[in-house]
């Protein structure tokens, strides 16, 4: 190492050691850019760790997402299926594409941080956005529709759906998540990677939201169990599913 090198390391220790200007740098609108650039952000570790399992674990299947908004869940799931080389993996991406639905039933009671249209996105800037960003789309099955209309028999009649390696349930509101699970249920295998988004949304209150319509639908289906796999971000868990 030259000693010009050495010189500038130790000025920039020098000047690190002092914590008020650390911190202010770790803290600040510049070093926030820096991290978006070049770090992952915590839903795209999330997928990778899940890619990684089910690859890790010999795990076939699909990838299906509900939810699926501006594309940024399959974009990133895409990537690291490309690149751990699991080319037989399809992609199904349901959206109402029109954001949420009105907010009814137990989640309307008390403090909801969601609103009626919030992440509405047209099919159509969904498809260029994730061919922009590398996508392809020949390879993304995307089905709109209100999920309590289109997630029904006639629906996986029409899909060529083998068994899930990972699904991500993306629609935050317990009666949005009921015909998704129900929806899944005959998708899902021994090592099924299960991710909630917004698992820790309505204060993380356990009787609201996804957490509720999960605890349920496990109760009505005792042949499944379910290991706790991973949280992330500030609202996100997931889950490994075992069946007998």
């Amino acid at each position: 190492m030259g000693g010009f090198t050495t010189r500038l390391i130790s000025l920039l220790r020098l000047i690190f050691d002092f914590p008020a200007f650390r911190y202010s740098l770790r803290y600040s609108d510049a070093f926030s850019m820096l991290q978006e650039a070049f770090v992952l952000a915590p839903g795209e570790r999330m997928m990778k760790m899940a890619v990684g399992f089910v690859v890790g674990n010999n795990i076939r299947g699909d990838y299906l997402e509900f939810g699926v908004s501006g594309g940024q869940g399959i974009t990133s799931v895409f990537h690291f299926a490309q690149r751990y080389n699991l080319k037989s993996m399809r992609f199904y991406g349901f959206d109402s594409f029109q954001g949420l639905p009105e907010i009814t039933g137990v989640d309307a009671n008390g403090y909801c941080p969601f609103s009626k249209g919030q992440y509405a996105c047209d099919v159509n800037t969904f498809k260029k956005g994730i061919s922009r960003n590398g996508v392809d789309i020949n390879r993304v099955a995307i089905i709109p529709g209100w999920f309590g209309e289109v997630l029904n028999e006639e629906t996986k009649k029409t899909l060529p759906i083998r068994k899930a390696a990972i699904i991500v349930v993306d629609c935050d509101l317990y009666e949005s998540s009921i015909p998704v699970l129900n929806f899944i249920t005959d998708y899902v295998q021994d090592g099924t990677v299960l991710i909630f988004d917004d698992w820790f949304a309505f204060r993380g209150n356990p009787n609201r939201g996804e957490q509720r319509a999960f605890r349920e639908w496990l109760r009505n289906n005792p042949d499944i169990k379910a290991t706790e796999f991973h949280k992330y971000g500030h609202g996100g868990n997931s889950f490994i599913l075992h069946r007998n």
